[in-house]
């Protein structure tokens, strides 16, 4: 079963490295706040049908439960959906690509203060290696110094905080994962998160528009709730039943690489040699988070 997670972590951060470029393009007809309503009431949508065909819906949960899933709802994903979401738009998505590298490093210690959970030597090594390569592929794009230009940096801030709110989500939804199903907690916890996000969405009612780009909005928007809140969530808590916060962070590391492969694919942008040799990189600490310690024989 820890192989099969280890794939489910890997598909999640490849799905969710392909939402910059969505929320990008999508950016371009519909304001924030209403493209992550839309994503999650998609999610919402196909969480509730995927449900009802295995077992229903369930609703209630013991109160300490259904306070961590409130909190894990609206501040560990809710939140930074939406920081995300107008950080790209006061910022760039190359910008996220950097400040995201945020969110392993804040798993580790929301890891250790919530859950007491240890970081191994490899892990360590891993994360190192996943770090750099990540710095390899991002600044190919955006230097470091751009993250201070004047007319970035309020929204590279909130691209910041919503990476180590992001860092919440596994610590917060660890303890639940093992307690009940998957989908079960998520579809909880995206319910949750509407309460944070119906009022936002309205909030911009008066930037509704019917422009030229709202129809590839939309459709950007409905590939952003089945890719990335519908499959990559699931896989993600999921991936959580058999492993713990601290080794899922280095894993986070593939996004960027997922925005590499989906600026080549789409927008047709090559390939660098920098981009390559970050990529080994990260795979090489993706190789040393998933090695299993050696145990020493007893004498």
């Amino acid at each position: 079963m820890r192989i099969t997670a280890v794939v489910f972590i890997v598909l999640a951060n490849l799905l969710g490295g392909l939402t910059y470029l969505a929320q990008d393009q999508a950016l371009a007809g519909l304001p924030f706040a209403t493209i992550t309503f839309g994503r999650n009431l998609v999610a919402l949508l196909l969480m509730a049908a995927l449900m009802q065909r295995t077992g229903g819906i369930t609703w209630r949960y013991p109160r300490a439960d259904f306070l961590r899933l409130t909190l894990l709802g609206i501040v560990a994903y809710a939140l930074p959906l939406l920081l995300g979401t107008l950080g790209t738009e006061w910022s760039t998505p190359a910008n996220g690509s950097i400040l995201i590298l945020l969110e392993p490093c804040a798993i580790l210690v929301f890891a250790r203060i919530l859950l007491g959970e240890h970081v191994r030597r490899l892990q360590m090594l891993g994360i190192s290696f996943g770090f750099a390569g990540g710095l390899f592929i991002v600044l190919n794009d955006a230097p470091v110094d751009s993250l201070l230009e004047g007319q970035h940096l309020r929204g590279n801030l909130l691209l910041a905080l919503h990476a180590v709110l992001w860092g919440l989500y596994s610590p917060l939804m660890k303890p639940l994962a093992m307690r009940y199903r998957a989908m079960d907690v998520t579809f909880m916890s995206m319910v949750l998160a509407q309460v944070l996000l119906i009022p936002a969405m309205l909030a911009e009612s008066d930037s509704w528009g019917n422009s030229p780009q709202l129809m590839p909005a939309l459709w950007w928007t409905l590939a952003l709730g089945l890719g990335g809140s519908f499959a990559a969530t699931l896989l993600w808590t999921a991936s959580l039943k058999h492993l713990k916060a601290s080794t899922v962070a280095p894993f986070v590391f593939l996004q960027p690489v997922a925005g590499v492969l989906g600026a080549a694919l789409w927008l047709d942008k090559p390939v660098t040699s920098a981009a390559l040799l970050g990529g080994a990189l990260i795979a090489g600490g993706v190789v040393c988070v998933i090695l299993k310690p050696r145990t020493r024989s007893a004498t």
